[in-house]
């Protein structure tokens, strides 16, 4: 099947919306999105593969800002201190050859989410991260 769409990130931005509000994340971009906690934040990036490949993952992690809060272009910019990656049926890398492929990949993230990423951030605090990092 051919790719139906010209940017993954504005293809991926409309179908991970639903994602970003249920878990109550900001979408800073169309692959980044973040979620203020107490003096961190919690930050969910979709990499999109290079070379053209039909593929991407979704990474999440922790950004430790060095003012809090910070702005949308520093959180955009910023790298995450502790960090995991999502896994598409433990295959690794989500499809997303076309717009369905990344709607089908937005589907599934959500719950494999809740499953992995969810309990892994409600077991931080501030003081946690700091003494990993």
């Amino acid at each position: 099947m051919e790719q139906d769409y010209k940017s993954f990130s504005s293809a991926a931005k409309s179908r991970f919306k639903k994602m970003a509000i249920e878990l109550g994340y900001d979408q800073i971009t169309g692959i980044t999105y973040t979620k203020p906690r107490e003096g961190w934040y919690e930050t969910l990036n979709l990499q999109s593969s290079s070379y053209g490949n039909p593929f991407f993952y979704i990474n999440y992690g922790v950004i430790l800002p060095d003012s809090f809060p910070a702005s949308r272009e520093e959180l955009r910019d910023s790298g995450w201190h502790l960090g995991q990656r999502l896994s598409y049926k433990d295959e690794g890398a989500f499809p997303s050859g076309t717009k369905t492929e990344i709607q089908t990949s937005a589907n599934y993230a959500l719950e494999a989410y809740r499953k992995k990423a969810v309990p892994w951030f409600s077991s931080l605090t501030l003081d946690i991260i700091k003494r990993k990092i």
